[in-house]
Order: structure tokens, then C-alpha cells, then sequence
């Protein structure tokens, strides 16, 4: 029996170190899953502030464009789009700026029916937008003069504009306006 006891004794330590290198790898395992964890939902947010840029330059060239059908006037504009947050302090904002309709290409129009000696031609322009997110805290209606940018995207796209006439074109390309440097404000 004392044999028995003395065999005992001589392993008496093992287990205790054998528990302790397994919780080390535990642990080890646990914060890598952590690590990866925090990276992956950084890397979601920053790509769901790219796309909410994307859609207000989106949205930049859809209102820029009508404004061109509608009016028609090609300068470049630029956009602040507010946006609704849950603190009163925190204010967000889409910064749209698009630039001037620039006509690349024109051709006889496809929709017209005869289009010899027409009016009408299918002129295509190039514009581009870039929408910059910034905030701040504080009012709302005094941004700061340089706001911290939080995501910034450029949307750059051919738009064809058929039937178009050409007086048209050369009428508002002629449109400038002194103070803004050609640069409407809206919202």
C-alpha cells in the first residue's frame, strides 16, 4: 500500500499543469475570436457608410439629370442632404457635388423618324458626382468650415439625351452664374 501511495504522489502535479496549458488555449482561441469579431463588424460599417455615399451620388446624378431634361440648365450643382439621427447633438450630412453636363459626343437622333435636315440630335454627356458623408456635433445649421469626413464616394456616368436639340446646348452652356463660380447650391 505504500507503494502504492508513492506512485500516487510522484503524479500528483499533472493534472494541475495539464488544466492549465488547456485554459491558455482557450483563452488564445477566445480573443482571436474576438479580435475577428470586432474587424468584421468595422469592416460592415465601413462599407455600409461607402454605400450610403454611393446612393447620394446616385441620387446627385438622377436630380442632376433632371434638372437638365426639365429646365434645361448643365452647370454643376451642389447638395447638403441632412439625414435624421437618433441624438440631438450629432449632425450627419450627404455633401453632393456634381459636376457640369459636358456634352462628349453627338449623332443623328435614333428616335426621330427622318432625321435629315432635323433639329434633333442624340448628344451624350459625361458627369460625375462625389458624395462626401461628414459630421458634427453641435447646431445644426453652422457646420464647421472643414468637417471630419466620414466616407466619399465618385459615381462618374455617360448620360444620352435624345432627341435633343443643339440651340438648347449652346444656349445654357452660355448660362453662368458670377457668385458661385458656375456652382448651384440646393437643399
Amino acid at each position: 500500500m505504500t507503494q502504492h501511495r508513492r506512485e500516487l504522489r510522484t503524479e500528483s502535479g499533472s493534472v494541475y499543469l495539464l488544466s492549465i496549458l488547456v485554459l491558455l488555449m482557450l483563452t488564445i482561441v477566445g480573443l482571436a475570436v474576438t479580435l475577428t469579431t470586432q474587424s468584421e463588424a468595422q469592416i460592415g460599417e465601413n462599407e455600409r457608410l461607402l454605400k450610403r455615399s454611393f446612393y447620394a451620388a446616385n441620387a446627385g446624378i438622377a436630380i442632376s439629370t433632371a434638372k437638365a431634361l426639365v429646365v434645361p440648365d448643365l452647370r454643376s450643382i451642389r447638395l447638403d442632404m441632412a439625414e435624421d439621427t437618433n441624438s440631438p447633438d450629432l449632425n450627419i450630412r450627404n455633401r453632393v457635388v456634381m459636376s457640369p453636363f459636358t456634352p462628349v459626343q453627338d449623332g443623328p437622333c435614333n428616335l426621330c423618324q427622318v432625321n435629315q435636315d432635323s433639329p434633333f440630335f442624340k448628344i451624350n454627356h459625361a458627369v460625375s458626382a462625389t458624395s462626401t458623408r461628414i459630421g458634427w456635433t453641435g447646431d445644426p445649421d453652422d457646420p464647421p468650415d472643414q468637417p471630419v469626413p466620414l466616407a466619399q464616394k465618385r459615381l462618374s456616368v455617360m448620360v444620352s439625351f435624345q432627341p435633343w436639340r443643339m440651340e438648347t446646348l449652346t444656349a445654357v452652356d452660355a448660362l453662368t452664374d458670377d457668385n458661385t463660380g458656375g456652382v448651384q447650391e440646393g437643399f
